[in-house]
């Protein structure tokens, strides 16, 4: 009898603790009142809940299930378990659990409410929306669920249809979290970065201690050219959290635009020691590297980015161009290769393994590169250019006046396709060509830049 008044007084005194914030007291009370009586649900279920309170969303998911073990249908814990499965992404799994909501009490609106999350991160946009329009009939209005739909227009590419959305979740809860800073993401994504400027702040009247927001909003001053300002927002979360990696990787890249070589080294460095996997740091370093003509140590920190990007395109785009810059050819055209078999339909990418191969003297495989870009994108001049170059020095002379003239008929006003057409009309001219690789690097930098 003796343990099983101790165990009711560890639980209760757990719920005070909680109540406190003392969360990971609270979780050991719990524990042990649970292991003094292991039979009630209740007990895992406010263990559960306060792992999730914790962020410990794998052990909060243990206790839950311990919880349903003795409740089978329970729906609340039904409702948390799917929930907690959606954070750690495994979404098929928690629509499982969704669903068997469904089956006990099909007027519960949460389920429909959560499976808008589950079916946004798995690309069903449509059995998303189909799931925030059977909720209504349940619950007229709920902020979540509008904030939910919200998210998958946004992954969806639906950005004003996402805007609406949000702002049908401000008229319903003007306080709800992080609806003014996706308002803002979605804004900055369209171009309208005043508009976005305006709702991060908006975001921040509401929730100034949120670090995440202001890390975006440094970014999107820093984007706008407000180097001093978004410098403030970064130095803001360093002083709330010394360890933060991100804030450090931006104060580098405000000073690697300043030129201010030696702090912007020091602050990549300072963001790997923190995160070794810091996205971008190292092909930042690799930059500073760089512009000190240090080739050698430049490559090497491009290919350890390389690395670590997990096929991120526009990383790997950055990192074929930077690579070729740093005369690593073979990298390069590694880097654009990855990049081609992710994209395979993206013209670019594939005019820039078309370069790489011809800067490695792989002509016929930079030329059908090169094809394939024109196919993709019938009006590209460089790629055009390019083809003119290659196939003159395959002594293909008619072919390369053919591309020649056709980029000139779409861009008129660039020198170097007009020197080029002039030029094909003399036979002499490849003989006297020097540097070909040198040009296409120059010519090739010049327009992505």
């Amino acid at each position: 009898m003796n343990d099983w008044i101790n165990a009711e007084t560890r639980a209760e005194h757990a719920r005070d603790l909680y109540d406190e914030g003392r969360l990971a007291e609270a979780a050991a009370e719990l524990r042990a009142a649970i292991d003094l009586n292991p039979y009630n649900p209740s007990w895992h279920f406010n263990l559960g809940l306060t792992l999730e309170a914790m962020e410990d969303y794998i052990r909060a998911c243990e206790a839950y299930r311990a919880a349903l073990r003795l409740k089978p249908d329970d729906i609340e814990i039904l409702n948390c378990l799917g929930v907690n499965m959606n954070r750690q992404g495994k979404y098929s799994e928690a629509l499982k659990h969704f669903e068997r909501i469904e089956q006990i009490d099909p007027t519960y609106e949460p389920c429909y409410c959560n499976r808008i999350v589950s079916y946004s991160e798995l690309s069903q946009h449509d059995k998303a929306e189909l799931m925030f329009y059977t909720a209504r009939l349940f619950k007229d209005a709920c902020p979540l669920c509008c904030y939910n739909l919200g998210n998958s227009f946004f992954n969806a590419g639906q950005y004003d249809r996402a805007i609406d959305c949000w702002k049908q979740t401000l008229q319903i809860d003007p306080t709800h979290p992080q609806v003014n800073a996706r308002i803002a993401d979605a804004c900055w994504t369209k171009g309208d970065l005043e508009s976005a400027r305006g709702y991060y702040e908006a975001e921040l009247d509401l929730c100034p201690d949120d670090l995440d927001t202001i890390l975006d909003y440094g970014e999107l001053l820093m984007h706008l050219g407000k180097l001093d300002d978004a410098g403030k927002q970064f130095r803001t979360v360093l002083q709330r959290d010394h360890e933060n990696a991100s804030a450090n990787f931006c104060l580098g890249e405000i000073a690697l635009k300043r030129g201010q070589l030696q702090a912007a080294e020091k602050r990549f460095r300072r963001a790997l020691q923190i995160d070794p996997k810091c996205p971008g740091a190292q092909a930042r370093l690799g930059q500073v590297m760089l512009r000190r003509g240090m080739h050698a140590k430049a490559a090497r920190h491009f290919l350890a980015e390389m690395k670590l990007c997990n096929d991120d395109p526009q990383m790997l785009h950055e990192l074929g161009r930077l690579l070729m810059e740093a005369r690593q050819m073979r990298q390069a055209s590694a880097a654009f290769r990855r990049l081609v078999k992710i994209m395979p339909d993206d013209p670019d990418a594939q005019h820039s393994l078309a370069v790489a191969c011809f800067l490695l003297g792989k002509l016929d495989e930079g030329i059908r590169h090169c094809r394939r870009a024109i196919k993709l994108q019938p009006e590209y001049p460089l790629a055009l250019y390019n083809l003119a170059l290659a196939h003159y020095k395959m002594g293909q002379l008619p072919r390369a006046k053919r591309y020649a003239a056709k980029a000139l008929t779409i861009a008129p006003q660039q020198e170097e396709i007009r020197d080029l057409s002039r030029k094909l009309t003399d036979r002499g001219f490849w003989s006297r060509l020097k540097g070909l690789g040198q040009k296409l690097r120059r010519i090739y930098h010049r327009y992505k830049d």
